[in-house]
């Protein structure tokens, strides 16, 4: 596939004339956690005004400064990805509501529309400023290389993945959103148009590629975060601005060249994941930390058998059509996931996601052959029995996605074009199809955005 670039970059920063973005200046406080955070400074004496760790924003224009920009990038999208997560997984069948917070309760009912709802809102503030702070290294980190002063280029290659993620899931997750900077708001992009913000990260990953180093991680990492955002592409199609039910697979010959070209980087029997890790030193995993620390939300008994109080798992419940045993993954993660505290780590893609890919291809051009050697090298990596036609493809391939990509940020997706419901639903708060909206925190700041936009 030509990793050139398929637009140019300032227009593609005006989003094809919808969002005229001008790059903004860090105010000095983020600027100073963006650097705390990528050095690890240790805290200090917020009343000395001489202490040495003291930062100001020209500390960003140094060179040296890259890979410091670089960690504050990740750290935001990391941030962003657990704040974002909980809502949406509470949305599906894949986590239910135990706990207190009304809030909970509305989404984990249906309820996606309501720009009032705090946990949404949260997420979506937290979500922007990943966006603005892999856009702001981009910027800043190009600088320096276009300077000749950036003495190693993984930093830019970095931020341009952070930078396909973040406006991927935006893309996924969002009905609609605002790009502004700090002086000037910015306007609606509008659900038709939420298209454009899968080509930005589409283009983040085509320019990192041109730079990332033939064979390393990086490379793979941008290879199959590509393939990704070029299927979300074509599901888009399925789902905004108007939801399609009728013919709901994704038939995609550019991902599945994409898909290809990372696994043949990967390999195809090795059981690879990109994951974005959460440490005590890192920002927490604000899903994780609902989960099994504050017990607001538990997994669903789609999925599991809870314990006697209700409040965690006793086992895994969901079982493979075939072998007819407790889907084998499904079991690996959950025990990972609860086991982390709030400390799980995400998972951005994988080689089971691309085989997923390949898969629900051919299934839409109705290739049996290829249908069954796509989900046949996934089958293969739990040691399940190959498919030869005891379920329907269909069939098949919506539980594979169920398992393989299990809180993800994919299923509210899948639930819609698939016309499957969460048994928390509520006919009276659930709306198939709508996503996130634009929220309360962004209303009320910004003179451009009317409540309901």
């Amino acid at each position: 596939m030509n990793r050139s670039k398929t637009s140019n970059r300032a227009d593609n920063f005006r989003i094809k004339d919808h969002i005229q973005m001008r790059y903004i200046r860090l105010k000095t406080s983020f600027f100073a956690l963006v650097l705390i955070t990528g050095f690890g400074l240790l805290s200090c004496d917020i009343l000395d005004v001489d202490n040495p760790n003291s930062l100001i924003e020209e500390d960003l224009n140094n060179p040296a400064a890259a890979p410091a920009i670089a960690n504050g990038a990740e750290a935001t999208l990391s941030r962003g990805l657990g704040n974002l997560l909980a809502p949406y997984s509470t949305v599906t069948d894949e986590l239910t509501w135990i706990g207190t917070r009304d809030a909970w309760l509305a989404l984990n009912q249906g309820e996606t529309y309501d720009p009032l709802n705090e946990f949404v809102d949260g997420a979506y503030a937290s979500i922007n400023e990943a966006r603005w702070t892999a856009d702001n290294a981009i910027l800043r980190i190009e600088a320096f290389r276009d300077a000749g002063s950036l003495q190693n280029i993984t930093p830019l290659v970095r931020s341009y993945l952070y930078g396909a993620i973040v406006y991927l899931t935006i893309a996924d997750s969002f009905d609609n959103f605002v790009i502004s900077d700090r002086q000037d708001a910015g306007h609606p992009i509008g659900r038709e148009n939420l298209l454009v913000l899968i080509d930005t990260a589409i283009e983040y990953t085509e320019s990192g590629l041109e730079l990332a180093s033939t064979g390393s991680d990086w490379e793979t990492r941008l290879l199959a975060v590509r393939a990704r955002a070029l299927y979300s592409r074509a599901l888009w199609n399925n789902l905004k601005p108007q939801l399609n039910t009728q013919n709901p697979l994704v038939e995609s010959a550019d991902a599945v060249s994409a898909a290809e070209e990372a696994l043949a980087a990967i390999g195809s029997a090795n059981d690879w994941r990109y994951q974005i890790e959460v440490t005590s030193e890192t920002p927490s995993n604000n899903l994780a930390f609902q989960v099994n620390e504050r017990l607001e939300l538990r997994i669903d008994d789609t999925y599991v058998q809870p314990t006697s109080d209700n409040t965690r798992v006793e086992s895994v419940t969901l079982e493979d059509p075939i072998d007819q045993i407790p889907a084998p993954f499904l079991v690996r993660e959950i025990e990972e996931f609860t086991g982390a505290s709030e400390y799980a780590d995400y998972t951005i893609v994988s080689a089971r996601e691309l085989h997923l890919i390949i898969a629900e291809d051919a299934g839409a051009r109705q290739d049996e052959v290829a249908f069954s050697e796509a989900i046949n090298n996934l089958r293969s990596l739990d040691g399940l029995t190959g498919y030869s036609g005891q379920i329907t493809e269909r069939e098949l391939l919506e539980h594979s996605r169920q398992v393989n990509l299990f809180l993800q940020g994919r299923r509210l997706a899948d639930l819609y074009r698939f016309e499957k419901t969460s048994p928390r639903w509520s006919s009276s708060r659930m709306n198939p199809g709508i996503f996130f909206p634009i929220t309360n925190s962004e209303i009320t700041s910004n003179p451009n955005v009317n409540f309901g936009d």
